[in-house]
């Protein structure tokens, strides 16, 4: 199902596009890869490269680089870690945004004898919308629009674990995901404005802002046909979610995600991610899932269906 070739003319494409320079963003993503541990080009499950302790020899980090306007450059080949399960065991992972802490909600970690599909439990601060789409949620019963190649979303793409090269100006930032070739356009000019009558989409309409050095995304309009990572759970199409991104040095991102949706959830919820820059020899890649997938002909791939979303 999946084939991925070693091309990067959708990378050069889009650049294009956007009119971005990328001969300054190749430059700024080398810094730091000088000296890098053998094998540290190796791709592993998750993005992982040359196992436990591959990163040990790296020089000194070095300080963030700088846009013209004098704000971080986000530019480069990320290892965005994978992240399939955002509640974590029992909600492990679910932090109040105020504190960035673990907090307390009504039967949290309880267990769902009555879900279908894989076991769940209570792992979030469920609405009643929100808890039954949880435990309804039966990928091989019913199918996952993700088997059937159609857009992760928004959210799914940052969790995905097959890295994204950002391509950063002073006016707009550009996620290209490895993720089945697709990208995400962010304007950062303040007085940007999407047109009104554009229809709700899979990853949303985002704009972002700095709030001193740390850029703020914030995304809207979802079609409420996906899903926020590969465990299935819910979100509507009312969802505001808010990455921020704040570069550390010059091969470290924090960042951070905010799940704000009154429909599925009693509480607004975070988590909080290391992004690390991939070595200058380790280039994003093409990925198809629009042909030779043969398991939605034959029945491995359970044929997914869209919702009823009126």
């Amino acid at each position: 199902m999946r084939i991925r070739l070693n091309s990067v003319m959708a990378v050069a494409a889009f650049v294009a596009i956007l009119s971005f320079d990328l001969g300054l963003a190749a430059r700024q993503a080398g810094q730091g890869q000088a000296g890098a541990a053998p094998g540290a080009g190796q791709r592993g499950g998750g993005g992982g490269r040359g196992g436990r302790g591959a990163n040990a020899n790296l020089p000194p980090a070095g300080p963030a680089p700088r846009l013209a306007n004098g704000k971080p450059d986000l530019s480069g080949h990320w290892n965005n870690p994978y992240t399939p399960n955002m509640a974590g065991a029992r909600g492990a992972n679910a932090l109040d945004p105020a504190t960035l802490m673990p907090f307390d909600w009504p039967h949290k970690g309880e267990p769902l004898p009555d879900a279908k599909g894989q076991p769940k439990t209570y792992d979030l601060p469920y609405t009643e919308w929100g808890l039954a789409e949880w435990k309804a949620y039966d990928p091989e019963k019913n199918g996952d629009y993700a088997g059937s190649c159609l857009p992760f979303g928004m959210s799914r793409n940052i969790n995905s674990p097959h890295g994204v090269q950002i391509v950063h100006s002073n006016d707009a930032i550009a996620f290209l995901f490895e993720q089945n070739t697709w990208f995400h356009y962010v304007p950062l000019e303040s007085n940007f404005k999407w047109p009104a009558d554009l229809p709700p989409s899979w990853n949303g309409l985002s704009t972002g802002h700095w709030d001193g050095d740390k850029l703020v995304i914030e995304t809207t309009g979802f079609n409420g046909y996906t899903r926020l990572d590969t465990n299935g759970h819910p979100h509507s199409k009312e969802m505001k979610m808010t990455n921020t991104l704040e570069r550390l040095d010059s091969r470290t991102i924090r960042h951070t995600v905010t799940v704000h949706d009154p429909k599925a959830y009693t509480h607004d919820w975070t988590n909080v991610r290391t992004w690390t820059l991939k070595p200058a020899n380790d280039v994003i890649m093409e990925y198809s899932c629009e042909e030779n997938n043969l398991g939605l002909d034959d029945g491995t791939i359970v044929k997914w269906k869209y919702p009823d979303r009126k």
